[in-house]
C-alpha cells in the first residue's frame, strides 16, 4: 500500500517538478504562432494562437475560434462560451496549465485533423 501511495505521489510531482514557469514575455515567445494539442472536456483539440490575438482551432465537434491575450504572467483564452486566465509551465514540448491539465506544443501552425489526434494518443 505504501509503495502504491509513493508511486502516486511521485507521478503527480513529476508532471511539474522540472517544468519551467513562463513569464508573460516567454508565453508570447513560446506559444504564439505554434500549435497546441490536447484533450479537454472529453474532446481532443488542436489550436493555434495567432499573432493578431485570435485563436484558430479544431476538435471532434468541428472548427472553432477564440481570442487570447497576456495579462501579467498569465495567458487568457476566450471562446464563445468560456473565458479563463492561467499560468503556464513548460517541460520540453509539454504545456502544463495551472489546473494541472496538459497540452503538447508543436512548432508551426498546421492544425492536425481530429483523426490524427486520436491515433497520436
Amino acid at each position: 500500500m505504501r509503495i502504491l501511495l509513493l508511486a502516486t505521489v511521485i507521478a503527480a510531482l513529476s508532471t511539474t517538478a522540472f517544468a519551467q514557469s513562463l513569464s508573460g514575455d516567454q508565453i508570447r515567445e513560446r506559444l504564439v504562432g505554434n500549435t497546441m494539442s490536447g484533450f479537454d472536456d472529453g474532446e481532443y483539440y488542436s489550436q493555434v494562437l495567432n499573432p493578431d490575438g485570435s485563436i484558430t482551432g479544431r476538435s471532434s465537434s468541428g472548427s472553432y475560434r477564440g481570442r487570447w491575450n497576456i495579462s501579467g504572467n498569465e495567458i487568457c483564452l476566450s471562446y464563445e462560451s468560456e473565458s479563463d486566465c492561467t499560468g503556464v509551465k513548460l517541460r520540453g514540448s509539454r504545456i502544463i496549465w495551472d489546473d494541472g491539465t496538459t497540452a503538447w506544443l508543436k512548432s508551426g501552425t498546421a492544425l492536425r485533423p481530429y483523426k490524427t489526434l486520436i491515433n497520436a494518443k
